[in-house]
């Protein structure tokens, strides 16, 4: 029988919210146990040190202070953690440490994930695997998206062409027929909830639009809809990966409207930008099962299901998954997988 780790992953998204912190039992291979689940929010002041050296023209002090503030706010929370579950740091096999992104660029061989690996082995005694992305890219991927084994290999073998999506910052796909691990078909999409986020965040000073219930108000500008879509960046085929940046100014116009009219277009921009992703697809799933955040906007669901009524959509949740852990329990499992090579 082949060994079982316990390993944590660690995921900063695009979202800029918080950490996602997963515990799993795993062999690396087909035995996945998820165990635990928990979350941390930034505060308002790191999220503004952490845009800023995304957005503007930081120093290299400014993003290595960036990098370890991150860090030992990874530390902390795993350490948090393991306290209030009793679990002792001898106990946890590794860690699977994302880091943030803050630049991406395949095409030039960059991804750039912030993260001290050996100031958060320090603050933790637990072996650190980072430098996922960066790996990635440096083996002619795109650095993204990295989970599709995970996906995979975690959901019930039973035949039907189906999907994985993950809305998070960005949106991407996993595609696979279950028992066919060469029908694998994975890549960025477009954006996801970053651009929603950052217009409710301008706006009203507010994270998000829970539950998609000020979309679900608006109305839907057809027109600049079509018109945005016909931009070649949604036709583009893979492999292909995306930075939240890569949208900005093509949504730009959006950003004009009422803010409900300009949340219901971007969920409906999103919507139709995977159906015309689908097509690049060698086959259409069945099943469109959808985790991140993004699961949780009623509108950006909606719209996918009126645009695509012939595919069951639903969240992962519905199949007795945590829709929140999926990412950072795929880290958790990259990790055993680097260690076991």
């Amino acid at each position: 029988m082949s060994k079982i780790y316990r390993a944590i992953g660690l995921m900063s998204g695009t979202s800029m919210d918080g950490i996602d912190l997963g515990l799993i039992e795993s062999d690396g291979q087909k035995t996945i146990k998820p165990q635990n689940f928990y979350y941390k929010s930034y505060n308002d002041a790191f999220k503004k040190r952490l845009k800023n050296i995304i957005y503007n023209k930081p120093s290299l002090f400014e993003i290595k202070s960036v990098e370890n503030e991150l860090t030992i706010l990874h530390g902390e929370i795993v350490n948090e953690f393991l306290e209030k579950n009793k679990i002792s740091a001898s106990e946890i096999d590794l860690i699977g440490f994302h880091g943030h992104t803050i630049y991406h660029n395949p095409e030039q061989l960059i991804t750039w994930q912030i993260g001290n690996s050996c100031l958060l082995e320090k603050m933790t005694n637990i072996r650190v695997i980072s430098n996922f992305r960066t790996k990635d890219v440096a083996n002619g991927g795109q650095g993204a998206p990295l989970v599709p084994i995970y996906h995979f290999n975690l959901l019930e073998k039973d035949n039907k062409p189906r999907a994985v999506l993950n809305i998070g910052g960005i949106s991407n796909i996993t595609f696979f027929e279950n028992n066919n691990v060469n029908s694998i078909e994975a890549f960025d999409i477009c954006f996801g909830n970053a651009p929603i986020d950052d217009l409710v965040k301008n706006k009203l000073n507010l994270d998000f639009d829970k539950d998609g219930k000020l979309a679900k108000s608006g109305k839907i500008d057809e027109e600049l809809s079509r018109k945005i879509l016909s931009n070649k960046i949604f036709q583009k085929k893979p492999p292909k990966s995306f930075d939240r940046n890569d949208f900005k100014e093509i949504l730009e116009p959006v950003t004009k409207l009422k803010l409900e009219d300009a949340l219901a277009t971007l969920c409906h921009i999103h919507a139709m930008a995977i159906k015309i992703n689908l097509d690049l697809l060698n086959k259409y799933p069945e099943e469109i099962l959808v985790c991140g955040g993004g699961r949780k906007n009623i509108s950006i669901l909606e719209n996918m299901q009126k645009n695509m009524p012939d595919i069951s959509i639903k969240s992962i949740d519905d199949i007795g998954l945590n829709g929140d852990s999926i990412e950072c329990d795929a880290f958790a499992y990259l990790a055993i997988r680097k260690l076991l090579n």
